[in-house]
């Protein structure tokens, strides 16, 4: 990419002068280049983020997971927190959503590729997915057409893992990302704070366990109705 020719380049926008670290440009793409070209991958998560209360203000809640992912169209996500134990199911030509605590399920024909379905899913319905922006293959694109500057910050560990530090800002939030500095540059762990709401809230994600390009059964993405469970819809 452009980036790559200085250390440190100004770009003009209508907001002001945009700061990218062509260090921190070139980590990105490293990221967004390994995740694009996977033909399957899982891991785990676990996420963190503030939730307003009325009397104790900013409240933090958690919840942990794992998932897997087959391209171009197969998805599943297993979660389970504060907010309740879900999974998600997608093969490629339906979605359904499986909630373990109210024994409900919801399933709708579609057929997209992951992204799309995340893109899909999240305008209509409101579900999101953990840390679902960093599959997408114009991740680092876009970050550059909303921020206002973009630094690297050295090497770090998160646990015992050593990562590069990237850290950035935009007008509603404040960003950092920790992507491993290994040959495969993989997402360790990803901060937001966002500006723009009461008490700026936090949310954060790590990921573990990453397994590459693994053989999954299809039957890993089929849904199959629990005992007594009820049908209900997905509302927009």
């Amino acid at each position: 990419m452009k980036y790559l020719l200085i250390l440190f380049l100004t770009v003009f926008s209508g907001r002001a002068y945009a700061q990218y670290d062509s260090i921190a440009v070139s980590i990105l793409d490293s990221m967004s280049l390994e995740i694009g070209e996977l033909e399957s991958c899982s891991f785990r998560f676990f996420s963190e983020f503030d939730i307003s209360n009325d009397e104790y203000g900013l409240i933090t809640h958690s919840e942990s997971g794992t998932a897997f992912m087959k391209s171009p169209d197969k998805m599943f996500i297993e979660k389970k927190g504060d907010r309740g134990h879900k999974s998600f199911y997608y093969n490629g030509n339906s979605f359904s959503l499986y909630s373990f605590d109210k024994n409900q399920y919801a399933t709708v024909p579609v057929t997209l590729s992951i992204v799309e379905l995340f893109d899909s899913l999240s305008s209509h319905y409101g579900v999101d997915f953990p840390g679902a922006d960093l599959f997408y293959p114009d991740f680092t694109d876009n970050l550059l057409e909303t921020s206002n500057n973009l630094i690297y910050l050295g090497q770090t560990f998160i646990g015992d893992t050593e990562c590069y530090h990237v850290a950035g800002a935009r007008d509603d939030m404040t960003y950092q990302l920790w992507v491993t500095s290994d040959k495969h540059s993989l997402p360790k762990k990803m901060t937001l704070v966002y500006l723009t709401k009461p008490g700026n809230p936090k949310y954060s994600i790590i990921f573990a366990d990453w397994k590459l390009n693994e053989s999954i059964d299809d039957s890993k993405f089929e849904f199959t109705i629990p005992a007594d469970a009820r049908s209900i819809k997905l509302i927009k």
